[in-house]
């Protein structure tokens, strides 16, 4: 038997295995040691758009550079890093998903 937290690489592929909410954009938001992540972003009100653009560095990015990403659904983006948001944060909920171990975010 595998011990536990133990994931195949084929159950990995397109999991979410560690999560948590971000509650503060002001300096940005990135994982403690760089793993990747993905977001989910959650209007707190009934919206008209689809989608909101969040600026980000995704895993092969040296700058960061906007990304459309579709609300109330989880992004395919593979990001390392959002930019400082004042803004997002009071019309949006916003959830960080990894498919890495997270020791502490």
């Amino acid at each position: 038997m595998a011990k536990k937290g133990y994931i195949t690489e084929a159950m990995n592929g397109g999991r979410i295995v560690a999560h948590g909410q971000i509650t503060d954009l002001s300096s940005g938001f990135k994982l403690p040691h760089g793993e990747l992540f993905t977001v989910f972003v959650r209007p707190k009100t009934q919206v008209s758009t689809l989608d909101t653009v969040l600026s980000v560095k995704c895993q092969q990015d040296d700058d960061f550079s906007a990304a459309p990403v579709v609300f109330n659904d989880w992004s395919p983006l593979a990001i390392k890093e959002i930019a400082p948001d004042n803004d997002l944060l009071t019309t949006c909920d916003l959830y960080w998903g990894s498919g890495e171990y997270v020791e502490e975010a």
